[in-house]
């Protein structure tokens, strides 16, 4: 359980540099889809190499239709959070896209059969409380503040399926899920650059970042899914454990990168939503 949960926090770290690289991205403005791209490809590269020293056989029916469904959720999300990124700061997106660990949460109990306490449910409550003072209400929202809302709303929502699907990857087969969701999302986006936005040549920048993505995706995808096989092994609640430190405590680690590493202030309101999230991680933590 110990090296389960080590992993999960590991995780949660890396997933926090993982939001300071899609913050530059955004506010820098980079395009969409070019950061998407490259991420994608230099996970595949980072997976394949992973993948070469394991021993899983490379064809398996199962890990391809997960990393589909990853890929196609996860481009539709990203592609979300990349314009939200444009309009606020990240403690406010970085806040509400990880709250959708709610979703995970509540399929592990539904589906996997994890126990849902009356805790729980309060960590559901703040993390709902935490989503609309970040959001001021959702009423009266100017033109910019609708399309951020839109945007984060989209994000919120297939942010959550990737992780959901970690749960049904085989142990040992986690490297090679790596290589078909980053591999099956290259055909998707290529296609839609060829149609779109037919320019392949990216500033140098663009690609740094990207690779920052790339290295810290992929580290915390791996970390989750590690820690979630371990903590599986001694406990039949692995999804309402892990999940709230991955994709959780990633929260308050955000926004002190957002300050400490951006030098991003943080809006009273922003500052009452990220507390309210935080306190629904706590609940969320609690057996």
């Amino acid at each position: 359980m110990v090296e389960g949960i080590l992993l999960a926090l590991l995780a949660a770290v890396v997933y926090g540099f993982l939001g300071i690289s899609f913050e530059v991205a955004g506010k820098r403005r980079y395009n969409v889809w070019d950061v998407i791209l490259y991420k994608q490809a230099f996970g595949l590269l980072i997976g394949l190499g992973v993948w070469a020293f394991g021993h899983a056989a490379f064809y398996d029916p199962r890990l391809i239709w997960l990393g589909f469904i990853g890929a196609a959720s996860y481009i539709a999300g990203l592609a979300a959070y990349l314009t939200a990124s444009r309009e606020r700061d990240i403690a406010a997106n970085w806040t509400i896209v990880n709250l959708s660990v709610v979703i995970p949460i509540l399929v592990s109990v539904v589906w996997f059969h994890d126990v849902f306490t009356f805790v729980k449910g309060m960590g559901v409550l703040f993390t709902l409380l935490s989503v609309v003072a970040i959001g001021g209400g959702f009423r009266g929202v100017e033109a910019g503040g609708s399309r951020w809302l839109r945007a984060i709303a989209i994000a919120f929502f297939f942010n959550s399926w990737l992780v959901i699907l970690f749960r049904f990857v085989p142990p040992g087969s986690e490297a090679l899920f790596t290589v078909y969701f980053h591999g099956l999302s290259i055909p998707i986006l290529a296609v839609y650059k060829l149609v779109k936005e037919p320019r392949w040549l990216v500033p140098r920048a663009l690609a740094g970042v990207s690779l920052l993505a790339a290295v810290t995706h992929w580290g915390g995808i791996m970390l989750t899914m590690l820690a979630l096989v371990q903590v599986g092994r001694v406990s039949s609640q692995a999804g309402v454990i892990v999940y709230p430190i991955t994709n959780g405590l990633v929260i308050p680690v955000g926004v002190l990168l957002g300050f400490l590493v951006l030098r991003q202030k943080l809006q009273l309101r922003t500052g009452v939503g990220v507390a309210f999230g935080v306190a629904g991680l706590v609940f969320l933590f609690l057996p």
